[in-house]
């Protein structure tokens, strides 16, 4: 899936690989918890993951949200999706939510 822009600052490009969002940050938050391993996310029915490639991209958990420090740059790949270039940067990784009008909730959407 293609990125997505806002206007032409690049700080605020964020970019979309299913449903894996990827959104620029100042920086990582102080007192985050590093990670071992470079996958963003796993997909619970086929075991299919959204993996940074770059060996130098480091994850941290901070109050239940995923970070992501980029020094160099790294190519995000899926096995269903178009790899994301991902410049150098520090990125606060979600996931795509829907709203279900019947319910009155939210929920995630799972890839």
């Amino acid at each position: 899936m293609s990125d997505h822009k806002a206007g032409d600052d690049p700080t605020r490009t964020w970019y979309q690989q299913g449903d894996v969002t990827i959104k620029p940050v100042a920086a990582v938050p102080s007192g985050a918890s590093p990670l071992g391993g470079r996958v963003l996310a796993e997909g619970e029915a086929t075991g299919h993951k959204h993996l940074a490639e770059a060996e130098d991209v480091l994850l941290f958990m901070h109050e239940g949200a995923l970070y992501m420090r980029v020094p160099s740059g790294t190519r995000v790949v899926h096995e269903e999706h178009h790899a994301l270039d991902i410049p150098p940067g520090d990125y606060l990784v979600g996931q795509v939510r829907e709203y279900d009008h019947f319910a009155e909730e939210t929920r995630p959407v799972y890839d």
